[in-house]
């Protein structure tokens, strides 16, 4: 199974300090599958961790970088419009990356990784 990491599960598996970052490292060892990232997912990681972290633009960059260097590791191409993919539970403006990101996931045979308990979606995946 691929599985592609929302924002905030990205962060939480590069930046030591955060809340969840045991608990994705331990779900990470237990060897689910692949981790994917796509051009939403990255752009977000570099803003919470410039924003919330103080890490510049360009260490954020070389993070990921880094991070991708692994095989298990997989980049999600290709976008479509949002008009056409987000879920009909997608109502309000704090759903819209959440429904895109699992439609974007399910395209692509995958699933949405995610701490984010209020994503009620088949393709989301809560992770333990």
């Amino acid at each position: 199974m691929t599985y592609l990491l929302d924002v905030n599960a990205l962060v939480a598996m590069l930046w030591a300090p955060h809340l969840h970052h045991g608990r994705i490292r331990s779900w990470a060892q237990s060897r689910p599958g692949e981790f994917a990232t796509c051009v939403l997912v990255e752009l977000g990681y570099i803003r919470v961790i410039n924003a919330a972290y103080g890490i510049t633009i360009a260490d954020a960059k070389q993070q990921l970088r880094a991070f991708k260097t692994s095989p298990l590791i997989v980049f999600l191409r290709g976008a479509e419009s949002p008009a056409s993919v987000l879920p009909t539970w997608v109502t309000k403006h704090s759903q819209t990356t959440d429904g895109y990101l699992c439609a974007f996931a399910k395209a692509r045979g995958a699933k949405l990784a995610t701490f984010d308990t209020g994503i009620k979606d088949a393709n989301a995946f809560l992770i333990p």
